[in-house]
């Protein structure tokens, strides 16, 4: 089979979330993957995203900043005082219940529900540790206890046994496994590297969760967040971006404008768009939101995203290069040779919760994730800059720089929002 006819046949198993069988072949042609799934956009017409203002009269030249449109994209995505309510009073009731059924048992949650990674609609991960029970008995007991609309048994990405359940007052999922050590190992990772727990300061704090937040939902809208297909799980994802911004985002000379001299072909033409637009706005939400670097330069938020994407889209040596964590550094290493002979287009990156394991090992899709990434960049340089098609640009003015490269309709997402938030609140009255 032919590398474009293979890569075209993964790019199609991926947009329809099905999996891939990848380890009889060794490479295979990259192509950008469109928004798919429910983010398909179902109109040509143009839709702002719901994050952002309404911009009906504003000439391109005012239009916002790529690093104020982040800023609108994490407020809307902060969860609201009720969505936090709400997910601590599902933890509460879920743990009533699992006390209920097996009191020697202990449940907890990890990751982006503890680290604050997570979206409002996001489920909920949790593990069971001291189950006496198997699984599937665990399954219909807390079947029979009238907590869940909907219990589906599975593997998650590591192969292990999974129960996702939904609750049945909210309709948010709870992703419930056995504890083995590793998910509460790997969720104090991340809140010591996101929280500058690791000896180099928390200024990189806020960079590091705006890009997680806004490249998950462009993994998600376009079915490349799960290694299942292939693509990349948010806890990788975390990891690819705290290598950048601890490699590569330091390295930069700091501009009393908070860009990178260095950046990409473009960057210094971006910088003039965004500082111009949000110069004096920067300030006040970088110091408010504590996002200062240690020589007390604000970071832009857009420099990062483009500086993100242009790096892993085109100038990591994936074939050659690995990223190797320790507990308190990151460093780059040369690909163990093993790598560099067997599908080497693979992304070598160590678990700094478990040193022994390489997190891109199964994500064999990243060929298409890299196309995606770099074709994101181009596309946004070209937005910011002015040097896209006139019909582009209309809808930049519209959708926002940001809206036009994630892309994808909303709808549905932000009916699932309201649906779980009224849920609640028919069942609390």
């Amino acid at each position: 089979m032919s590398e474009n006819i293979l890569g075209m046949m993964l790019k199609d198993n991926m947009m329809d979330g099905r999996p891939s069988r990848m380890k009889d072949y060794n490479d295979y042609t990259g192509f950008v993957i469109p928004p798919c799934g429910e983010f398909v956009s179902k109109s040509s017409s143009i839709e702002p995203p719901p994050w952002m203002p309404g911009q009906a009269n504003v000439g391109f030249s005012q239009r916002l900043s790529l690093h104020r449109e982040i800023e609108h994209f994490m407020a809307y995505m902060r969860p609201t005082k009720d969505e936090v309510y709400l997910r601590r009073n599902l933890i509460t009731r879920f743990t009533a219940v699992i006390k209920k059924i097996t009191p020697i048992s202990t449940v907890r949650p990890v990751g982006s529900c503890v680290t604050g990674l997570y979206y409002p609609t996001s489920d909920i991960e949790m593990v069971i540790d001291s189950l006496p029970i198997p699984l599937s008995l665990l399954e219909n007991e807390i079947w029979n206890s009238g907590f869940a609309s909907r219990i589906d048994s599975l593997l998650d990405d590591s192969a292990a046994p999974l129960l996702r359940i939904v609750d049945a007052v909210t309709g948010i999922e709870i992703a419930l496994s056995a504890a083995d050590g590793h998910a509460v190992k790997a969720t104090n990772a991340v809140q010591a590297w996101i929280k500058g727990d690791t000896g180099e300061g928390d200024g990189d704090r806020t960079v590091i969760a705006c890009l997680v937040m806004v490249l998950k939902m462009f993994l998600s809208i376009r079915r490349l967040g799960s290694t299942y297909t292939g693509g990349i799980h948010s806890y990788l994802l975390v990891w690819m971006v705290v290598a950048w911004v601890k490699l590569r985002m330091p390295r930069r000379a700091k501009r009393s404008d908070g860009l990178f001299d260095d950046a990409a072909v473009g960057l210094r033409s971006v910088s003039k768009t965004s500082s111009t637009s949000s110069n004096s706005s920067q300030g006040t939400s970088s110091s408010s939101s504590g996002m200062h670097r240690p020589s007390a330069v604000p970071v832009d938020l857009g420099s990062a995203l483009l500086g993100f994407l242009r790096f892993y889209g085109q100038e990591f040596d994936y074939e050659n290069k690995s990223i190797q964590f320790s507990s308190k550094s990151v460093r780059y290493a040369s690909k163990p040779f093993l790598h560099r002979t067997a599908q080497k287009y693979l992304l070598c990156i160590t678990d700094p919760a478990d040193s022994s394991v390489d997190l891109g090992f199964k994500a064999y899709g990243m060929k298409h994730v890299r196309e995606t990434f770099r074709d994101a960049y181009v596309t946004l340089v070209s937005l910011v800059e002015g040097t896209a098609t006139r019909d582009e640009l209309v809808r930049a003015r519209f959708e926002g720089a940001l809206g036009c490269v994630l892309g994808g309709d909303y709808s549905r997402f932000v009916y699932k929002r309201k649906r779980i938030l009224r849920k609640w609140r028919s069942h609390s009255q």
